[in-house]
């Protein structure tokens, strides 16, 4: 009823009513570290603010940041948060703990101011990690923030994003991503790109062409998974055996297959291989494709047709000829209660996706003139304020965020955009959101490069080529965290 009277309402009231709900649309920049392999944004956390890079993964619901008590050296290079520096911090003695296929990410809950895309959460539960398993974190970025449901949280806590809808300061329950392909020269010597466009609480029509194609969430309950109907290669469809129930996943670099699936598909390759066991055991389900493929992929999801470009195909050379380089499938089985398929970046970047609350949707549609925009990275967060809530439990492990997915806790909350109370970690403040933001959007342009077909290694300062171990080493940092979910289930 609010929301009807300030879009039609003609009293001061209501357009003040009208203007509130007009602020609330925040568009951030993403960041993308090497080629592609992930995606980044900045959230602020505590007063004064301290600014922190988290990968936004829509595989997990939890929040964590290293903090200055990290003894591990994954942590160097990251920006680390200091609770004493922040006058709104809330300590707990409950644990944190989410285990990944190498090892486990361990702290403890607490609770603080947060800031993402304009808006901010009082008393937001998150975990300040001090041990990190190895290859569970890659500087610049801090920590994670999972944007799925509060049912796959392992902290049980509501996710920051779910706190505003739950609130209802959201003006649209969704959120959307567009990731953009790398755009770097030979001649950059950073790591570091324009990566797209996040924007909270709108879907907006500037971002896009065409409709929106929404597909409702398959019977998984608690993650974004819808089914895949179909899956071909060069035109010819493959048989994705089954169950074809997909979860959409930012915080996974690659799609993950069923192993017999990711052996049809690369049958399909020409100069297609296995990669040797001399890259370790990480490497199973990984395929060498000769860098000059050019491979048409496309996936079926509500009855159209995505197609991914050749270049995502390419994840980087596997040696220093430059003639073999990584598929951007992998092949793996996810065990009992997990979905079949984890569709990444590689599919994610060929669209405008959104994730809509209630009714509990994933939408795809084309990208603005076929290719993704990009926009100011910095956070732009803004104070805003109050609310209730209940209280839950510490700690459990995980099959991993970031590339990986949790089990779930199917007592909390079923992932079908329903559910009213807000949780907190056990013993934390309850979480609270305000009426208001301010902050104005900014400018969106095209991603340079965005739509290349260039496909190869990828070159930084003329001279280095990201080759074998290091990019084996980042797809075994994702492929951890999603060996974690066979051992969770």
């Amino acid at each position: 009823m609010d929301y009807v009277q300030a879009k039609w309402g003609k009293t001061e009231e209501a357009k003040e009513k009208r203007n509130q709900i007009l602020q609330k649309r925040q568009i951030i920049g993403l960041s993308d570290y090497g080629q592609d392999n992930f995606y980044f944004a900045q959230v602020s956390v505590g007063t004064p603010k301290q600014n922190f890079d988290v990968i936004l993964d829509t595989g997990s619901a939890d929040f964590w940041l290293v903090d200055t008590d990290c003894t591990s050296s994954q942590c160097d290079g990251s920006a680390l948060f200091n609770p004493s520096a922040s006058s709104t911090y809330h300590a707990s003695s409950n644990p944190f703990q989410i285990t990944y296929g190498t090892g486990a990410v361990k702290g403890t809950l607490s609770a603080d101011t947060v800031s993402l895309a304009g808006y901010t959460v009082d008393n937001q539960t998150f975990a300040v990690a001090t041990q990190l398993a190895p290859q569970s974190l890659q500087a610049p970025t801090s920590g994670i923030m999972g944007m799925g449901f509060q049912a796959l949280a392992q902290s049980r806590a509501t996710p920051f994003w779910e706190v505003l809808v739950q609130q209802n300061k959201l003006k649209t329950n969704a959120f959307t991503f567009q990731l953009a392909r790398n755009s770097r020269t030979a001649t950059s010597n950073s790591q570091i790109s324009p990566g797209g466009v996040f924007t909270l609480g709108e879907i907006d029509q500037s971002q896009y062409s065409g409709n929106i194609n929404y597909v409702d969430l398959s019977n998984q309950e608690g993650y974004w998974t819808v089914p895949l109907q179909a899956l071909s290669v060069d035109g010819q469809n493959g048989n994705i055996n089954g169950d074809g129930t997909s979860a959409i996943d930012t915080g996974t670099t690659l799609i993950i297959a069923p192993p017999s699936v990711a052996e049809q598909i690369y049958e399909q390759v020409p100069g297609a291989n296995p990669v040797s066991s001399g890259f370790g055991s990480s490497s199973q389900g990984m395929y060498s494709i000769p860098c000059s493929s050019s491979v048409n992929i496309s996936l079926t999801f509500g009855g159209q047709q995505y197609s991914i470009n050749p270049a995502d195909m390419n994840a980087g050379a596997l040696d220093s000829s430059g003639q073999n380089c990584l598929g951007g499938i992998l092949g793996s089985d996810l065990g009992s209660g997990a979905p079949n398929f984890i569709v990444g970046d590689v599919f994610l970047k060929n669209v405008f996706s959104v994730y809509q609350y209630s009714p509990a949707a994933v939408g795809f549609a084309a990208l603005k003139g076929q290719a993704a925009q990009t926009a100011s990275t910095t956070s732009g967060a803004v104070k805003i304020g109050s609310n209730t809530a209940a209280a839950a439990s510490a700690s459990s492990s995980s099959g991993g965020s970031g590339g990986g997915l949790p089990p779930l806790f199917s007592s909390i909350l079923s992932g079908s955009g329903s559910g009213s109370s807000l949780a907190a970690g056990s013993g934390l403040p309850s979480p609270s959101a305000a009426a208001s933001v301010s902050a104005s959007s900014p400018s969106l342009t095209p991603a340079n490069g965005a739509d290349s077909n260039n496909s190869g290694s990828l070159q930084s300062s003329g001279t280095k080529t990201i080759v074998t171990n290091q990019v084996v080493g980042l797809m075994t940092m994702f492929f951890a965290l999603i060996c974690g979910m066979a051992i969770a289930f």
